[in-house]
């Protein structure tokens, strides 16, 4: 954040994973202003954070706010509280909105949220979005706010180009909407040509497609005719934005200083979920004696325990290894063998610490359930046979977004025999 010059960052469920005090730490030693109106003092109820920033663009006065969803709060912690937003944003937004020309929010609330926010909140006029989203969403209006947004997982860099204006509300000027327009009647003409070269004309006359393309023309036709013939506007014009998605591929070339950090923040994020892994040890979880790992399956199939081996999915533990990835617990989900990959259940019944040996990897029991069972008992107790629930619970799109069950399942299948 700090080498991409960022003026503020919002906290979001993420952000807490190690705790308070090291958001503090880096705030202080990177001169970070991280921004969360709701996150409070258990004990005083104040913010910990700055919750409102104020700046200045040209000659736009800016306040920029934070808002940190929050089911963030873990029912055990005594540090620190999330406050509803109906019950601490409309004041902040009424001071705000008393120096500020524009009034931006910083939100790791769902979409669903935000949107009730844009509806009860007028005087927002952008909400930035964060942590959600599965996918790349062009900005949308509710109202008098513009929400907008990007894909999780840092996949996609967004860039919004705003032009501010003294009118404080969204919009377009009559030269834009004539360019719309003609732009709509111009595929309209397109789509019509297209059908006269295909068709006779006594076949045309008879199409309903037809027809209600002509019928689109001269409704766009009479549009812009109006919009030309507009009396003048005002001298504050509506303000517009133009909005860009650049893909962050593996094949554009890194940025070394970029890389720098990024491997010094895995290291660093890869040793504080080691030591904390280490101390919350108390026992192998109880959820983890039903799974007997690959070595025990291989003494009944050693031919499918071979097919197995060559396998992407048998490597899965040291591609994490490679990357120095192996404590990142986001990771590690699906990249070892565990009775569940619900995020919930995995981390409630703590099943990612004390993980043996062997059940690193994506084994036998991952796709086939527990099988202590079915080793104890081989006759009446069959093990499951996977479907693409079980595969989607990891090949999501975030993480595979070419993923298709049929034929991704028979590089995987094992022989039978």
């Amino acid at each position: 954040m700090q080498a991409m010059h960022c003026t503020a960052v919002g906290i979001a469920a993420q952000d807490l994973a190690g705790g308070l005090e090291l958001l503090k730490e880096t705030a202080a030693a990177e001169h970070l202003n991280w921004l969360s109106m709701n996150l409070v003092d258990a004990q005083t109820q104040q913010p910990i954070f700055t919750p409102v920033l104020h700046t200045r663009v040209g000659s736009t006065n800016i306040a920029i706010l934070g808002l940190t969803d929050e089911q963030s709060t873990r029912p055990d912690n005594l540090q620190y509280t999330m406050l509803p937003w109906h019950d601490i944003l409309p004041d902040i937004v009424a001071k705000a909105e008393k120096t500020a020309d524009m009034i931006i929010l910083l939100s790791s609330y769902p979409a669903n949220i935000n949107k009730k926010i844009a509806q009860t909140m007028p005087a927002v006029d952008l909400i930035l979005e964060s942590g959600h989203a599965t996918s790349n969403q062009a900005p949308k209006q509710v109202d008098s706010t513009l929400l907008a947004g990007v894909g999780a997982r840092g996949k996609y860099l967004g860039m919004m180009r705003i032009h501010w204006t003294q009118s404080g509300h969204w919009g377009k000027n009559i030269a834009d909407k004539i360019q719309d327009e003609q732009e709509q009647l111009d595929r309209i003409n397109w789509q019509l040509g297209r059908l006269k070269r295909r068709f006779a004309r006594e076949t045309l006359d008879k199409n309903e497609r037809y027809k209600g393309l002509l019928t689109a023309r001269e409704q766009s036709e009479q549009k812009i005719e109006i919009l030309k013939n507009a009396p003048a506007e005002p001298t504050a014009q509506p303000c517009r934005y133009t909005n860009y998605f650049y893909a962050l591929k593996s094949s554009l070339p890194g940025d070394k200083t970029i890389q720098t950090i990024i491997d010094q923040t895995t290291r660093a994020i890869n040793e504080h979920n080691r030591k904390r892994l280490s101390n919350t040890g108390s026992g192998r979880s109880s959820a983890l004696g039903k799974l007997t790992g690959g070595q025990k399956c291989r003494q009944c199939h050693p031919l499918q325990y071979r097919y197995w081996q060559a396998t992407d999915h048998a490597r899965a533990w040291q591609t994490l290894v490679d990357r120095n990835e192996q404590f990142n617990e986001h990771c590690l989900i699906c990249h070892v063998t565990l009775p569940s990959y619900d995020p919930a259940r995995v981390k409630s019944a703590q099943l990612l610490v004390d993980l043996p040996e062997s059940l690193h990897n994506v084994g036998c029991e991952s796709c086939h359930g527990p099988g202590a069972g079915h080793s104890s008992q081989p006759e009446s107790v069959q093990p499951l046979q996977p479907d693409k629930k079980i595969c989607t619970g990891c090949h999501t799109p975030d993480h595979d977004d070419n993923f298709i069950f049929a034929d991704k399942i028979d590089k995987v299948r094992c022989p039978r025999g």
